[in-house]
This record gives structure tokens, C-alpha cells and sequence, in this order.
């Protein structure tokens, strides 16, 4: 039942991107092939805009992920009109460069100016805050639509790949730690392969952007080691995704516990860890860089395993949520009936206030209505991943934004005892 729901609610979702991308498409004039009123369609003008002050060709197929063949006849449509030309690379001959030519600068300017000028005339209309509501729409739209894009592989920690992104993890630290880092420290390959490992690597457009291993500590017992994400690929929310699925191939290995160690310093993985429902332990290994160390039961929490109904149980928010009306006062009382997921709450800032959604496994995805004591109304969307923890009580990890204002963050709720 619980699969149908979610399996519903994805094609539900996949309707309504398709819905917005068929309106914006047709809204900003990409369905013409005279892109901004310029005799060309918006491949060609997105190919000079591309070029700028000239740019290898395979760069160029590697950002617009276009075929040979296609970019090649693009380029060959504009060579035609006088605003590209291709010459040898002046170190390798074998690399071709394309660069615009005096009329192709001109056309590119002409084209940015009319760029701005349509994007300026669609924004008019609206208020000064909803033309902020946009903008920050689209920013976490470009986030959640590049993390989307990033693809997780499980990989041999010995590959070319894997070795890349040990090595910027290594050179990283060396500069956070105080004390610098040694790169003999980092894990053998063979620990991190075969049954008792294993190692991911994050790919955006075949770059590896980051990386994260676990390996068989003890009896049941995992440890998570160099989990890392390129500094360009921070904030999408990547260094989550590859904890998750760190999980997973722990819960597929027998292993039912995570454990780890970090650095003081990293504050930012000490903060990730607790947030996914990591517990702190005291040291334990002998290595001088793991000085907190953090751990996990994964095995009841991940999805395929069964997990506690939500019916009858009563949460608390963990402190004042940041950007919210939600603090440690403010008490939620839940139903789960069949997939179907309602609750009350009220207390703190929160007068009264109504939730109501779906719940896929270990994820819960709801709207929330709420009036707080100034006698004001909010809504907003959250999306909450149920775990277990240590001592049996259940943990909602939330990722919220409101809808009726600006605004989103994260929070976190444990069942009251």
C-alpha cells in the first residue's frame, strides 16, 4: 500500500514538472526558432553565449552535453553567418578552438542585452517581494535540479576516480587541520571493497565531486571513513545523500551499526552527523585525527526495513528551529493510518497548527498549516526521514519550506519518552 502511495505521488510530481517546463518553455520564447527576435533558435545562441572569449570545442560538448555531430553542425551554421571561427589550439595542435569573431561579439552583446530585457519584463509586474519569492524559488530549484543530476556509483577505491577524490580530501585537510594532515593515514583500498566494504564516488557531468567509504570495524559493526564533498558542490545537500546510501551498503553487508570519528575543527560534519541521528560515543581508535567520534543503528531505518508505525506517538521539537515558528515547546501528536500521516501541534510560537501527508517507507512528505500567537496563518511543505535511536525512541529529521512567505531550513523532532 505504502509503495502505490509513493509510486502515485512520484508520477503526481514527474506531471507537474513536466507541466511547469511546457509553460516556462513556451513563456520565455524557446519554442521559436527566432530565440529573442534574432534569426537563430536557442541552440546557436546558447552555443555563442558558450564560446564567450573562445573555448575548446570537446569543452564545449562537455558543457552543453551535446554529440559531436550536432555540436559540429552548429558550429558550422554559425561559421556560416560570420560570427565563429575554429583555429588550432596554440600548444596542441590536435585541439580545436572556437572563438567568436568581431560580428559574433557584436551579436553576443546584442543578444545579452535583449536577454536582460526580457528577463527585466517578465519581472515588472510583480512586487518587490515577489520578485525576491522568484529568485529564491529559483535558486533552490538549480540546487535541488543539480543534486538530481549528480549520479553515486559504487566504485573500486583504487580507481583513477576514487584516488582523485582521496587525494583532494587529503589536500584539504592539510590546510583545516592545525596540526596538517598525513596522507598515510587514509584507508587501504582492499578495506573498503569486497564483502565487508565499500566505496562511493559522485559524479556531475563524469567529474568526480565527491566521495565516502565504510568498512567492517567489528561484528556487525561498520566504520565510515573520509566522507567528503567538493567545496563547488557544497550546500546541494550531496554529503547526505552519500551518508544514506553509505547505510544502505552497510545494512546490505550484515552490519547493523555505523560508527565514525572526525575532527574537532570539522564542525560542519560534526553537525551532519548529529542531524542524521548520529549519537555521540567516546574515542576510540588510535588515530590522532578522529578527536569526536559518532554512532549510528542503521539497520531498522532504511528503506525495504520495517519501521514503527507513527500512530498514537508524541513528538518534541530538538531547540528553536532557525527561520521557524516551531521551538522546544511545541508538541506534535501523530495518526498513521494505511500510508496516510496526519498530525496536531501546538506550543511555543505555534497557537495550533495541522499537518497532513504521505509517508514512503522511511520518509515522511506533508503540508502544514499553522497560526502562531500573533494571530498569524503560515503554510509550507516538509519532507522528514524517520530513524531510530539508540534507545528506541523514533527521530523525524525535517527539511521544511513555508509557501505562504519566504523562508526554508531544517529541523529535527524526537518522540517524548
Amino acid at each position: 500500500m505504502t509503495a502505490t502511495i509513493g509510486q502515485a505521488a512520484m508520477i503526481e510530481q514527474a506531471r507537474s514538472v513536466r507541466d511547469f517546463n511546457r509553460y516556462y518553455s513556451q513563456r520565455i520564447g524557446l519554442l521559436t526558432d527566432r530565440y529573442l527576435g534574432q534569426d537563430r533558435p536557442l541552440s546557436e545562441a546558447r552555443l555563442l553565449y558558450e564560446i564567450g572569449t573562445g573555448a575548446p570545442v570537446r569543452d564545449l560538448r562537455t558543457r552543453l552535453g551535446w554529440d559531436s555531430g550536432y555540436l559540429s553542425r552548429s558550429l558550422r551554421s554559425l561559421e556560416g553567418q560570420g560570427l565563429v571561427q575554429l583555429r588550432a589550439h596554440e600548444t596542441d595542435r590536435r585541439v580545436r578552438v572556437a572563438e567568436l569573431t568581431a560580428a559574433g561579439t557584436a551579436e553576443l552583446a546584442e543578444l545579452e542585452r535583449r536577454s536582460t530585457a526580457a528577463a527585466s519584463e517578465l519581472l515588472a509586474p510583480l512586487t518587490a517581494a515577489q520578485r525576491a519569492e522568484l529568485i529564491t524559488a529559483q535558486h533552490r530549484t538549480r540546487r535541488l535540479l543539480r543534486l538530481a543530476a549528480v549520479t553515486v556509483e559504487l566504485t573500486d577505491a583504487d580507481s583513477a576516480s576514487a584516488r582523485h577524490c582521496l587525494a583532494e580530501y587529503a589536500a584539504e585537510l592539510s590546510t583545516r587541520f592545525p596540526e596538517g594532515y598525513d596522507s598515510r593515514a587514509l584507508v587501504d583500498p582492499a578495506e573498503v571493497g569486497g564483502a565487508g566494504g565499500a566505496f562511493l564516488v559522485a559524479y556531475e557531468h563524469d567529474n568526480p565531486i565527491g566521495c565516502g567509504g565504510i568498512r567492517t570495524y567489528a561484528p556487525g559493526v561498520a566504520e565510515l571513513c573520509h566522507l567528503w564533498v567538493h567545496a563547488d558542490a557544497r550546500g546541494l545537500g550531496l554529503g547526505r545523500r552519500l551518508l544514506a546510501e553509505l547505510e544502505r551498503q552497510a545494512v546490505t553487508r550484515d552490519l547493523h551499526t555505523v560508527r565514525l570519528g572526525t575532527h574537532g575543527s570539522l564542525a560542519e560534519a560534526a553537525a551532519l552527523y548529529r542531524s542524521a541521528g548520529y549519537r555521540q560515543i567516546p574515542v576510540y581508535g588510535d588515530s590522532p585525527y578522529n578527536q569526536l567520534c559518532f554512532e549510528r543503528v542503521v539497520a531498522d531505518d532504511v528503506p525495504g526495513k520495517a519501521l514503527p508505525s507513527l500512530d498514537g506517538r508524541r513528538f518534541r521539537a530538538v531547540g528553536e528551529v532557525d527561520g521557524g515558528e516551531v521551538d522546544a515547546a511545541t508538541v506534535f501528536d501523530y495518526r498513521e493510518r494505511g500510508g496516510e500521516v496526519s498530525a496536531t501541534y501546538a506550543g511555543g510560537s505555534v497557537r495550533t497548527g495541522h499537518l497532513v501527508g504521505t509517508r514512503d517507507g522511511d520518509t515522511l512528505d506533508f503540508r502544514y498549516v499553522q497560526l502562531n500567537t500573533a494571530g498569524q496563518t503560515s503554510t509550507g511543505h516538509c519532507v522528514s526521514r524517520i530513524s531510530v535511536l539508540p534507545d528506541g525512541r523514533l527521530r523525524l529529521d525535517e527539511t521544511w519550506s513555508w509557501e505562504s512567505r519566504e523562508g526554508s531550513g531544517t529541523s529535527t523532532v524526537e518522540e517524548v519518552g
